[in-house]
């Protein structure tokens, strides 16, 4: 789902610039990437949202984000004690539309490695 908030095509030409940089492993390049494109968004924002790159750890109050396509999930509870607190589902899968590794659900540091930077949708 293309949306104004879909910044692929820049962490893809950044994973590139990694690669021919001499990134030790291929993995390394998108992380980096994934990274450099959080400090993007954060540099860009104009409100209140926040943004968080791989390794980084999302506040408990956070209950829903876009990713680095623009593509919305929903976190499974707030409440810090519960066992689906690092649980995010995405809004709207559709098998025919995403990769199918989108479906169901996927923790916090898996979600941001795979598709991060993750930034938040604010409320009202």
């Amino acid at each position: 789902m293309a949306s104004t908030r879909n910044d692929a095509r820049l962490w893809a030409l950044l994973a590139d610039l990694f690669r021919q940089a001499g990134t030790q492993y291929p993995d390394d390049a998108q992380r980096y990437a994934r990274t450099a494109v959080a400090i993007v968004r954060r540099e860009r924002a104009t409100g209140n949202a926040r943004t968080w790159a791989p390794g980084e750890a999302i506040p408990y109050d956070v209950a829903k984000v876009y990713d680095l396509d623009g593509c919305v999930w929903d976190r499974q509870s707030t409440d810090p004690e519960s066992t689906m607190r690092d649980a995010w589902r995405m809004r709207g899968f559709d098998p025919g539309e995403h990769e199918p590794s989108c479906g169901g659900v996927h923790l916090t540091p898996y979600l941001l490695d795979a598709w991060g930077p993750l930034t938040e949708v604010r409320r009202g």
